[in-house]
């Protein structure tokens, strides 16, 4: 039995044995010598695990793997973080990659007898082999603009040095303190190389002892980094297009990492260690988002109208047009983040979706002395990636035995009294005023004005005469329904995204001009009227979501003293076509 001071009389001997056992690991070369002097706290960080041969997204493209993303194992970047023991000027450091953390090395890599390349051939296999590609190896150039100086990496996604390898695939750091910020580390060169130490001769392949792929980095500085003991450095290559990482294609590899006083990198100032990873295939996620889309077409807008106090006996406004029967006795209904247009001021109106069109004090007659209009709304949401298209299909102001209304054509007119006339257009606002693109006052707001008899013409009743009359502009109580009920994503009825086609941008503003009435005509409509048959485009956009955007339609007519009587219809119909 062993006591405590025969053991510490041993301690000499065991020692010797330990050092006599330690020097028959090591190389001759000594690349991997100083153990007494190593890198701490030291660390690897994969931008992706996934194996090398895993390098699609999750729909088997490349369109959401771009290099150095944690989808694509072919084109990956590695991050090593140290701290060192020596205080030096470092002029060299080398990165080997290996199957093991000592003895011989032999490149990482499942490809079979290692006799392929990094191919189609091999990754259809599912095999890879670790290779260091560095075609046109630079150093990053955006440190001071696009690098967080307290954490050391890009301060966003966007700040990631370019895929097309413009900005530089790889960035030596360095601070002496915790809380000191990173500095960037200028004058490193970038090269890679094969070297396995069993299997033969650098890049052959032998018995499947050596994968014949660069394995080692070598970052080399003729002017050298002069740094103190303790001090951190981190080294970061980024994947790019032409220089990158690609991962072995299993199991676990080992990074020996040295620095050295010397640009031959021949002379170790600290070194002796490795660190680990481990090769682990992506987790992939498959769900659906079907086709979604809501289109609403009506003659009244919710935003319009009151939701405050209600009740059962005395509902509001909001409440009338949206629910049969009020459910509460308090403001039961309140205005959502994207409320569909409603067909009435009623929930259940004798006539859903019907317009009276003229003189509100004749039974509604068309004159010689006026342009009469009426208004509907439509609103659309979808989650088609490629916009959506509103069409219109109809045919012009008919009566029971052909006669009609002549439709104003593909062309846009300014109304004319006394001229027959029936055409259409949107009131959002006109292309050339909001211009084409979208931003602060170039949405396309819904324009809820409505043109009023203001004199001239008394006793002929309101010239533009909608189903919501009553009514007129957003209503206060929206704003503080959609606050009160933490909605998001709400914001006032606008067409943008979606654009009006050029010929149905002009419908808001004046209809009827001269003395007494709003001022010059300052309106044009068309009608098309092969559109019952070939359905027009009345607004559309290709490139997005269409998130609740609202149409206003304003229609007109006009007749001439020799217009045959009768009671003149249409029936206008919207289709929402989104493109996905």
């Amino acid at each position: 039995m062993y006591t405590l001071k025969s053991i510490a009389q041993r301690g000499t001997l065991m020692g010797a044995a330990a050092a006599l056992v330690l020097a028959a690991v090591v190389p001759s070369t000594a690349v991997f010598a100083d153990a007494l002097n190593p890198l701490t706290n030291r660390s690897l960080t994969l931008s992706s695990s996934s194996p090398g041969w895993s390098y699609k997204d999750g729909s088997g493209n490349a369109t959401y793997a771009q290099p150095n993303s944690g989808a694509n194992g072919r084109q990956t970047g590695n991050t090593f973080a140290f701290n060192v023991s020596s205080g030096a000027s470092i002029k060299a450091m080398t990165f080997q990659y290996c199957t093991h953390p000592a003895g011989d090395c032999m490149g990482p890599g499942n490809i079979a007898d290692h006799a392929n390349a990094n191919d189609a051939t091999a990754f259809a296999a599912k095999q890879s082999d670790l290779e260091v590609v560095t075609a046109t190896p630079a150093a990053v150039s955006t440190f001071g603009t696009k690098f967080n100086a307290t954490t050391g990496v890009p301060s966003s996604s966007a700040n990631v040095p370019k895929a097309d390898n413009s900005e530089g695939n790889y960035i030596v750091m360095h601070k002496t303190l915790v809380g000191d910020p990173w500095t960037a580390s200028t004058g490193w060169t970038m090269a890679s190389s094969v070297n396995q130490t069993s299997g033969g001769s650098a890049g052959t392949v032998v018995g499947g002892t050596s994968t014949g792929k660069a394995n080692y980095i070598t970052l080399s500085n003729s002017g050298g980094q002069t740094l103190a003991a303790g001090d951190f450095v981190k080294v970061i290559f980024f994947g790019t297009d032409t220089n990158y990482i690609t991962n072995p294609g299993a199991s676990a590899f080992f990074v020996k990492i040295n620095d050295y006083s010397d640009t031959a990198a021949t002379t170790v100032v600290d070194g002796g260690v490795t660190v680990a990873n481990i090769m682990n295939q992506s987790i992939e996620i498959q769900t659906k988002v079907l086709e979604t889309m809501d289109f609403s077409v009506g003659t009244v807008d919710p935003y319009t109208l009151d939701s405050s106090n209600g009740s059962v006996s005395t509902p509001s406004q909001l409440e009338n047009a949206l629910v049969t029967t009020p459910v509460g006795d308090n403001n039961a209904t309140k205005h959502g983040q994207c409320d569909p247009i409603a067909k009435g001021m009623l929930a259940d109106p004798a006539q859903p979706n019907v317009l009276q069109l003229g003189d509100t004090t004749g039974e509604n007659s068309l004159s010689t002395a006026a342009t009469y209009s009426t208004h509907s709304y439509w609103r659309l949401s979808s989650n088609s990636s490629a916009g959506a298209t509103v069409y219109y299909s109809g045919v012009t102001l008919k009566n029971t035995v052909g006669d009609e209304i002549r439709a104003i054509g593909t062309s846009s007119v300014a109304p004319s009294r006394g001229t027959p006339q029936f055409g259409l257009a949107l009131t959002n606002g006109t292309r050339a005023a909001n211009g084409l693109v979208g931003g602060a006052g170039n949405l396309y707001t819904l324009n809820y004005n409505k043109e009023d008899n203001l004199g001239g013409n008394a006793g002929k009743g309101a010239f533009e005469n909608g189903a919501d009359a009553a009514v007129s502009g957003l209503h206060a109580s929206v704003a503080a329904d959609v606050t009160a009920q933490g909605l998001s994503g709400y914001h006032d009825p606008q067409l943008y995204p979606l654009i009006p086609e050029v010929n149905y941008d002009q419908g808001a503003g004046v209809v009827n001009g001269g003395p007494g009435q709003y001022g010059s005509v300052n309106t044009k409509y068309a009608f098309d009227p092969d559109s019952n048959l070939i359905p027009t485009p009345l607004a559309s956009e290709s490139n997005q979501v269409v998130d609740c955007v609202t149409g206003k339609v304003r229609y007109i007519a006009n007749i001439a003293a020799t217009t045959p009587a009768g009671i003149y219809t249409t029936k206008i119909n919207y289709i929402a076509a989104p493109q996905y």
